[in-house]
């Protein structure tokens, strides 16, 4: 090869995106355009042919050399391992260029001979392109690339290396993605410690939340755009590959949808719903399912188009602190051709609280002991606050005076736990403050001591949802 030859096939490359927009996939492309398939392919073991509709297929590279009247090259063409051309795949050229035999069809490299037209100079020259045609068999779906050699001699075309190979060029051919994404902006609400009973409410927040109900995030789930193809060479679409048991779950608290007799059915499932506005308004989509630590949506193959996730919980009971994300579950609705594979999670929003919670996850009063709980409050203004009890089954628990009341400004508040609640069953149970204050300015303990002895033991009260 002549230097006037370089030259020459250097200048007519470097312009032939400028000429010639090309549908096929181009070696030459930069940015790279790999034709795209659908990653839910089930591929046999014997491999699975992608049809070349529209030339899709179509594996074109310009030769990158001038050939004169009769010269005769050789080209070889390899694909990644799992690539293999068909039988039946030809290829063309654009200048009157002789194509010789195409040997290794059926493989992931072909060779053949290539004599330049006739002509002084030759037509066929650096923008020359050759496009492989037909259909591909792919044995797996990790894509690869495919690369285009130029060589002296057809030894050296079909050995394939670096040995009197006159030009080259790699490009991505075939890639594989998911027909479906799944995104989610995060939102969340904050439950009001000023609402009766403290955080039954939302703090308003237009224009997501109400006081009654809270976006805890925008979902988009949607066909990939441009659709990938399926092996026919036809678009993919949603209903392609996602059968009727595909579904969104959302996983959280959703303790207080539930229905006064604790069951989650009936109106229990409006409370958890998709919704067209930012502010939950609009026509709804309810939960198929919910349960207190998740909701479900079976949506089958059905788009969600960025609507909003909302939660309006029943009125009356605390909202507690907690962390929102969402699954889509795959189903596949042909599995012998579709391997589908779920999505997520992807996180949502959170609830949080604007007051402070504390809790004393044991507190006894054993008898001979003294059992205290002691709140601290180092703000400025007097903060109210109330404490309820959990207990064990078979232990119940009344409210005492001391279970309401208010922690003074730059002050300590020490309440006997006998005040706060009489426990029947087993003397002891868990206690649950709630003070309409700062969290950086209310702090709390526990305390139990033996008089007698002098024996006691200090711990530190946990705040839900950080400890």
């Amino acid at each position: 090869m002549t230097l006037n030859k370089k030259i020459l096939a250097a200048a007519i490359v470097g312009g032939l995106f400028a000429a010639n927009a090309q549908a096929q996939v181009n070696l030459a492309a930069n940015p790279a355009a790999p034709v795209t398939f659908a990653s839910e392919l089930a591929v046999p073991t014997a491999g699975l042919t992608l049809t070349n509709v529209s030339n899709a297929l179509d594996l074109t590279t310009p030769l990158g050399y001038s050939f004169s009247e009769g010269e005769v090259r050789f080209v070889r063409i390899e694909c990644a391992s799992n690539i293999r051309f068909a039988t039946g795949s030809g290829v063309t050229t654009n200048s009157g260029a002789l194509v010789g035999a195409i040997n290794g069809l059926g493989t992931n490299a072909i060779t053949f001979s290539i004599t330049g037209a006739a002509g002084n100079p030759s037509p066929t020259n650096g923008a020359t392109t050759i496009t492989v045609g037909g259909n591909r068999t792919i044995t797996s779906t990790a894509g690869g690339d495919c690369t285009y050699g130029l060589y002296d001699q057809p030894s050296q075309a079909q050995a394939g290396g670096t040995a009197g190979r006159i030009a080259t060029r790699t490009g991505a051919y075939i890639q594989f993605r998911t027909s479906f994404t799944l995104t989610a902006t995060p939102v969340g609400a904050v439950a009001n410690v000023e609402a009766t009973p403290s955080f039954s409410r939302f703090l308003s927040a237009a224009p997501t939340n109400s006081v009654g109900t809270g976006s805890l995030g925008v979902v988009t789930f949607a066909l990939r755009t441009p659709a990938p193809l399926i092996a026919n060479g036809t678009a993919v679409t949603l209903a392609t590959v996602l059968g009727a048991a595909s579904n969104h779950t959302i996983a959280g608290d959703f303790a207080n949808a539930a229905n006064a007799d604790g069951t989650f059915t009936g109106t229990a499932l409006t409370r958890v719903f998709f919704a067209p506005n930012a502010d939950c308004t609009g026509t709804p989509i309810n939960a198929s399912v919910v349960t207190a630590t998740s909701a479900r949506f079976d949506t089958g193959a059905t788009a969600v188009p960025g609507l909003s996730l909302c939660y309006a919980p029943r009125s009356g009971v605390a909202i507690p602190v907690s962390t929102y994300a969402q699954t889509f579950n795959a189903v596949s609705a042909d599995p012998a051709n579709y391997s589908v594979a779920s999505l997520g999670p992807v996180a949502l929003g959170s609830i949080t609280r604007n007051g402070t919670s504390l809790q004393a996850p044991l507190v006894q009063v054993p008898t001979g002991w003294l059992s205290r709980v002691v709140l601290t409050n180092t703000g400025s203004v007097a903060r109210p606050y109330t404490i309820s009890a959990q207990t064990e089954a078979g232990t119940t628990a009344v409210a005492g005076t001391a279970a309401t009341g208010t922690v003074p400004a730059n002050g300590t508040l020490v309440l006997s736990t006998t005040d706060i609640a009489t426990f029947t069953g087993q003397p002891r149970g868990t206690l649950n403050v709630t003070v309409a204050g700062p969290t950086n300015d209310i702090q709390g303990l526990y305390q139990i001591v033996n008089p007698a002895s002098g024996s006691i033991s200090n711990h530190v009260m946990v705040r839900p949802g950080s400890n």
